[in-house]
């Protein structure tokens, strides 16, 4: 028995999770079809990888899961080239995570070949013998190597001190070569058929720099393979300047820019997932209430949906359940007053710290140190102490740029303390 349950729903019609790739994750998505398919033309018809920007929140990994479920789906010999999605997506988190990211794709090449072996022999395409890869895949070094690698979302880090070098026992295994090897047997002539693999939020390198370092270093190893395509995805600028590398011209596309959905497009996506799940309740938060968070929120759908699930626990902990949409969102607003007040009453904050909370909300959310004067400070460490701040108390998120210049973003509850400071005012762009 659930809360759900009790409001007439089968799970929350508000979870923050990616949208899985099953039909019912592509009928959730909404919105996006311009993007699945400009996604889906550029894996099929470039050399050069996709890459896609987008602030945090975004649904950014929505899109791409879907897109992938939908390149599966569709795929056979008569829409050549076939598509066909690793189901692992990868991180690089650590500066000696590239030489494990490279172990882990050609791994996951290999456990594609087991999953797609049957499709890919009824489109007639040669593929190696199962008992091949599993001899590869149970080898002590191949295993060792895994034992230090995590994929699917989690990032690619070396696990334990006493691992055999990655990249040693990674030339010893062969299994880079043998999967290349199964790869130009199968697709076959090239350009005919690829593994797609995702590299999900370049972001958690830090700084531009140190994502462009990253793929500058795989430049001429996985994202030169003829098998395989990358969709490289990552927030706050640094795709965009990492793919403006040199080095990189030619092997990344232009970035797809992922922009916050519109009033109206977030309200489908609210609507599709209470259709979805709905049993015959009455949603805790329906489209009035939804675009009255939408709107202090920033637009950020997943911030916005996280807000709505615990506003529907907090109406169960009342029992009020059965009310009506207005009700609901008169309780919402009292609601919404209280918590933005819990943040903006915070004594930890001096008052530079909020008036640089305002300014940034003057300035789209955002600052850069560089630009101290701009903000009324007398340098950019002055500017630096206050923001600490406020990252302290989690109202704004730093990050160090490329110069050694910081810059900084409003965070979540930044955006709740602007809506209790501005008087309770619904931000207007």
């Amino acid at each position: 028995m659930t809360i759900w349950t009790d409001l007439g729903f089968n799970q929350s019609p508000y979870d923050t999770k990616s949208l899985p790739p099953t039909a019912i994750g592509e009928r959730l998505l909404v919105g996006r079809e311009k993007h699945i398919q400009r996604l889906i033309n550029r894996l099929a018809s470039s050399s050069s990888h996709v890459t896609i920007e987008g602030e945090a929140g975004v649904g950014k990994t929505s899109l791409i899961t879907i897109a992938n479920y939908r390149m599966k789906r569709n795929s056979d010999k008569a829409r050549s080239p076939i598509l066909l999605p690793i189901e692992k997506s990868f991180q690089i988190t650590t500066q000696d995570g590239v030489k494990l990211l490279e172990a882990a794709v050609y791994r996951a090449v290999a456990e594609a070949f087991i999953r797609y072996r049957e499709a890919l022999q009824a489109w007639g395409y040669d593929t190696p013998k199962v008992a091949d890869i599993n001899k590869w895949m149970n080898s002590p070094i191949i295993k060792n190597i895994s034992a230090g690698v995590s994929v699917a979302g989690v990032g690619v880090s070396a696990g334990r001190s006493e691992s055999l070098n990655a990249s040693t026992a990674f030339a010893e295994s062969g299994l880079a070569n043998m999967v290349r090897s199964w790869m130009a047997e199968c697709f076959d002539p090239p350009g005919c058929g690829y593994f797609v693999c995702v590299l999900d939020n370049l972001e958690l390198l830090v700084s531009s720099a140190s994502a462009r370092q990253a793929l500058e270093e795989i430049r001429d190893t996985i994202l030169a393979e003829p098998g395989l395509r990358w969709v490289i995805c990552g927030a706050r600028g640094v795709v965009r300047t990492a793919a403006a590398s040199p080095r990189l011209q030619g092997r990344l596309c232009h970035p797809l820019e992922v922009e916050p959905l519109s009033m109206g497009d977030a309200i489908g996506a609210l609507e599709a997932r209470i259709d979805e799940f709905s049993t015959g309740g009455a949603p805790p938060v329906g489209p009035i209430g939804f675009q009255y968070l939408y709107e202090i929120l920033k637009c950020n759908l997943r911030n916005t949906l996280q807000k709505c699930e615990d506003f529907s626990f907090w109406l169960h902990d009342e029992g009020v359940i059965g009310a009506g949409e207005m009700e609901h969102v008169a309780l919402m607003q009292s609601w919404m007053t209280l918590l933005s007040d819990e943040y903006a009453n915070n004594p930890n904050i001096s008052p530079h710290g909020w008036k640089l909370l305002d300014d940034m909300v003057g300035n789209e959310g955002s600052c850069d140190f560089g630009d101290y004067e701009l903000f009324g400070f007398s340098g950019p460490d002055e500017m630096k102490r206050c923001a600490a701040e406020l990252e302290h108390q989690n109202l704004i998120e730093m990050s160090p740029g490329d110069t050694g210049m910081d810059s900084a973003l409003v965070a979540p509850n930044g955006w709740l303390a602007r809506f209790s400071r501005s008087g309770y005012q619904i931000p207007r762009s």
